[in-house]
């Protein structure tokens, strides 16, 4: 009897196993932070889905909240609010802002002002954020700007700011978006998704079990990548000159400004970054474009930092720099 029980069970649990079906990925698309935000699940059965969809809802829910609070665009977010009061008085920081802006002022200062959140005067003037063309500044008028677009004009002590000219301001851009896909990816962790990706604009966020094969963009040919990494547990972002632009005199301007010249010139084309948290990726990717390819490397060297950097030649053919990518290539 007692074989024959458990024979029995035996049947009985593949009977229910089938009858989930194969596992699946499930996934949510969306629109915040003006890209658009994938959330995809592994290893779940289609009768999950009710369930996952909620998580999925919740998730959405915490990237309109840092939109909200984060976005220069809307007038009523806690940023901009922020902005036009801190030109007027000293107050203090917005609970919502506090920890972002405490890292932000700590990577200005690991990055040698390479990354500056305060630069936004000087990307506003350029015009690549506005509906009219971006153009080259006047120079004089740049120079002048460029004075008070950096943390250095910001009194910024003990979670008080206060702008030292109207014309301050801060953009959370550059940071925003991989503080967001973080606190998206601890919310899963909470809710006991394991196996998961995370997308918004190019910048993600991997935690699974086995790699995950990730392409990186060919900066020059829309629609084909240049190389692939492939990575289980890790956060990736990548900048390049390919986003916001315009050519003149045969030279590339785009939107990530140098702090030190006011200029979205570099002799990279694209950088992109793996750490273990989306917000530092994305302002390291930032912060190594507009150091450039030597001091760039040597960044990344210094710090054990991971990163794919990829130039234009004499011959405008494109050239690839990988450091630290060891666990992140095929073997």
């Amino acid at each position: 009897m007692k074989i024959r029980h458990i024979i029995y069970m035996l049947i009985l649990i593949v009977i229910l196993s089938c009858s989930k079906g194969e596992k699946v990925k499930l996934s949510k698309t969306f629109v915040e932070f003006t890209t658009d935000v994938t959330i995809t699940a592994y290893g779940f059965y289609e009768s999950d889905r009710e369930d996952v969809e909620v998580i999925f809802n919740d998730s959405q829910k915490i990237m309109e909240y840092f939109n909200n609070e984060m976005s220069p665009e809307l007038e009523t977010s806690t940023l901009s609010i922020m902005n036009k009061e801190a030109s007027l008085a000293k107050i203090e920081v917005p609970s919502p802002l506090k920890r972002i802006l405490k890292i932000s002022h700590n990577l200005y200062k690991y990055t040698d002002k390479s990354f500056d959140i305060a630069i936004s005067p000087v990307v506003k003037m350029w015009g690549f954020y506005s509906l009219s063309e971006p153009k080259l500044p006047n120079p004089i008028k740049l120079i002048n700007l460029l004075k008070i677009s950096s943390f250095d004009a910001i009194e910024y002590k003990n979670d008080s700011i206060f702008y030292s000219d109207t014309r301050c301001g801060i953009d959370l851009g550059g940071i925003g978006k991989g503080y967001a896909i973080d606190s998206i990816a601890a919310y899963l962790h909470e809710k006991d998704v394991n196996d998961f990706i995370v997308e918004a604009g190019g910048d993600l966020l991997v935690n699974s079990t086995t790699a995950k094969a990730i392409g990186i963009r060919n900066p020059r040919i829309p629609g084909t990548l240049i190389d692939s990494l492939y990575i289980s547990n890790g956060a990736v972002a990548t900048s390049g000159d390919y986003e916001k632009f315009f050519i003149e005199d045969d030279t590339r301007y785009c939107h990530i400004i140098d702090p030190y010249t006011g200029y979205g010139v570099s002799d990279l084309v694209s950088v992109t970054i793996i750490t273990d948290k989306a917000y530092l990726s994305d302002a390291f990717a930032t912060a190594v474009f507009v150091m450039g390819k030597e001091e760039g490397q040597d960044f990344l060297l210094q710090n054990n930092i991971s990163g794919l950097l990829i130039y234009e030649d004499v011959n405008k053919e494109l050239k690839k720099i990988g450091i630290n990518l060891g666990k992140y290539k095929k073997h």
